[in-house]
């Protein structure tokens, strides 16, 4: 990871934010535990510093792995996902089109999983549910699969009416957190929903003007991860309730380069 790490500190500021688009969606990756191979690493630097555009280096990812399988090299299939998922959304990021709505969202899923899973693209069609961490091994209490669809259209038409222009920063910065928080509690897929709800609201921020300031996300997407659940919990015994402000601690350090502490223990919510 040294290998483009260093461009962090490059003069050329187009360098690193080339760079800082890479190590965010390692980051995004990193909540399932993929890592890049050395072999993207080598190919992404000629992206890094200018020599590819976005299309090259996803086309040499593609060829690189295509190669891999007419000569039966046996590379594990979750260092191919790790490379051509973190490429797709390295391409998605600098696309210049977004637009909230329910079709949009479907067509991430789309776009960074097809070839991969069965079904990218699709609604979940089955219960979900998954003991976490952060909350004491108990899980989210997440909608119906029958009613997903209702609730992302009723979310998505409710955000497109929010006058973000009228709202302060931090109060820009809070509302989007709420959305994200309401976005993963629905889970509108029946795998990998952390990562295209993570992807679709960077665009999301990406689109308002908003630019990835540091590395936050690769160092502390676990932490992410941790906050967006606190925000999705509620157990009135226990005297908790939903709370953006880890979210908002995590963001305010990406986008706005504030310095907040991130601490995992600070969330925990011990079983009874």
């Amino acid at each position: 990871m040294e290998r483009i790490k260093k461009y962090l500190s490059s003069r050329n500021l187009q360098e690193r934010d080339r760079c800082l688009l890479w190590l965010t969606s390692f980051g995004i990756q990193s909540v399932v535990d993929l890592t890049p191979s050395t072999d993207l690493l080598r190919i992404i630097e000629h992206h890094i510093n200018g020599s590819w555009d976005i299309e090259r280096t996803y086309d040499e990812v593609r060829a690189f792995y295509h190669a891999q399988h007419e000569h039966d090299h046996g590379h594990h299939h979750r260092h191919e996902e790790a490379d051509k998922v973190s490429a797709r959304i390295v391409k998605y990021f600098l696309e210049g089109d977004f637009s909230l709505s329910l079709d949009s969202f479907c067509s991430t899923h789309r776009a960074m999983f097809h070839n991969l899973y069965r079904h990218s693209g699709h609604l979940r069609e089955a219960a979900f549910s998954k003991k976490e961490w952060v909350l004491g091994n108990v899980s989210v209490i997440y909608p119906r699969h029958e009613e997903v669809r209702g609730f992302l259209e009723y979310l998505f038409d409710e955000e497109r009416h929010v006058e973000l222009s009228k709202m302060t920063e931090r109060h820009q910065l809070r509302h989007i957190c709420e959305f994200i928080a309401k976005l993963f509690r629905i889970n509108a897929f029946q795998y990998a929903n952390s990562r295209t709800t993570f992807v679709y609201t960077m665009k999301y921020l990406l689109s308002l003007g908003y630019r990835f300031q540091n590395d936050t996300f690769a160092r502390e997407a676990w932490y992410f991860r941790n906050a967006i659940i606190r925000a999705c919990y509620a157990n009135m015994h226990q005297g908790v309730y939903p709370t953006t402000e880890y979210m908002e601690m995590f963001l305010g350090n990406l986008f706005l380069d504030e310095d907040n502490e991130l601490r995992n223990h600070r969330m925990v919510i011990r079983g009874e």
